[in-house]
């Protein structure tokens, strides 16, 4: 399996690695560690067992890897929204 169809095939419920899974070809551990995010984190994140408190350095590099030029670009959370 390639690349291009490993991703059509992934999908995520959370705002943030829906980005990931847009605008990039990284996988979770691959943005994480770009970012200086720890991946155990970039993963409680995602799901919502705990809010997300970047660093301006972590900030930085996520709008960067996600190609996000506007603060309002970013979702407001990240985890899945609530059923």
């Amino acid at each position: 399996m390639n690349a291009k169809s490993k991703r059509l095939k992934e999908e995520s419920d959370s705002p943030l690695d829906a980005l990931r899974i847009e605008r990039t070809d990284l996988n979770q551990d691959q943005l994480a560690m770009r970012c200086d995010i720890p991946r155990s984190t970039y993963r409680r994140w995602i799901s919502g067992k705990t809010e997300a408190r970047l660093t301006v350095s972590q900030f930085k590099k996520l709008c960067r890897e996600l190609k996000i030029d506007r603060v309002e670009d970013l979702p407001d959370h990240f985890e899945p929204p609530k059923r």
